[in-house]
């Protein structure tokens, strides 16, 4: 290596042995692991995006290695974090360290990239098997791969586990719609003391915890169907009496108001009778 190293030493080194030996593919050199993971980079965004840079030295500029990586939506700071992996990962081999953690760090990213140019560039399943090949997966067979998880990880079925939860999402289409408030009639927050700019400035969890309040004040099952107008009746009641009725169900409560009111009416009708 000649001069400053680009990016760090580690990437520098990997990209040599990897111009240096890839007409011999079979050749070891090919199968360390910082090596293996500059041709996982070539198979996700071919080999000009990654060796042009290196030779003009770009990293930053329009053009360069950041800007390469980062075209099908792959974050920034993840990019420069994946950078940093490459030096601890050498730091951790050289004290063998296992599980190596940045091992397992620059992996993830690698297929994190992946799946990013997948889903901007609509790739097809095969391409997926194929990229597998260069990954450290459980059921890779191949030798060089078997022998370095058998160094660098402790749970072989980690990284598998992360591909298959990125395929998963990756294959579906996922909207997030944000729950609507399940906002109760006025009256029944005002008379447990809300008021109404608190309850509309609450969380949907926040308002939640009141709805129940509310309901368990006014003995009022959430579950049932007819809670809403059971609720309003429920007011209704208070706010004449100034009392809840206190079955503890909100069937019953219905019927017991029911009971009081028509008694109330029996009352005036018969009152009025004996006046006339």
């Amino acid at each position: 290596m000649i001069g400053k190293p680009f990016i760090n030493e580690v990437i520098n080194k990997a990209i040599e042995d990897y111009l240096k030996y890839k007409e011999t593919p079979n050749d070891i050199h090919m199968y360390t692991f910082p090596v293996v993971a500059i041709r996982t980079l070539i198979f996700i965004y071919g080999e000009l995006d990654i060796i042009n840079p290196y030779i003009t030295k770009n990293e930053h500029s329009l053009g360069g290695f950041n800007s390469n990586l980062t075209k099908y939506g792959f974050k920034e700071d993840k990019l420069q974090d994946l950078k940093d992996q490459f030096i601890k990962f050498n730091e951790l081999a050289a004290s063998n360290q296992r599980p190596n953690y940045a091992f397992l760090n620059i992996e993830k990213y690698l297929i994190e990239m992946y799946f990013c140019k997948q889903k901007a560039m609509g790739l097809t399943l095969e391409n997926q098997e194929e990229f597998k090949n260069y990954l450290y997966l459980e059921e890779n067979t191949n030798p060089y791969i078997e022998k370095s998880l058998d160094v660098y990880v402790v749970d072989k079925h980690e990284l598998n586990a992360y591909f298959n939860s990125l395929a998963f999402e990756n294959a579906h289409t996922f909207n997030i719609a944000e729950i609507p408030k399940e906002i109760l009639i006025p009256e029944a927050y005002t008379l447990l003391g809300y008021n109404l700019e608190q309850i509309s400035n609450m969380t949907n969890t926040d308002l939640r915890n009141i709805n129940t309040q509310v309901y368990q004040f006014f003995r009022i099952d959430p579950k049932d169907e007819n809670k809403d107008t059971m609720l309003q009746k429920a007011v209704n009641y208070y706010r004449k009496y100034g009392n809840r009725i206190t079955s503890g169900n909100g069937y019953v409560d219905f019927l017991l108001f029911a009971s009081v009111l028509a008694t109330a009416i029996f009352i005036t009708l018969l009152f009025s009778f004996k006046i006339l």
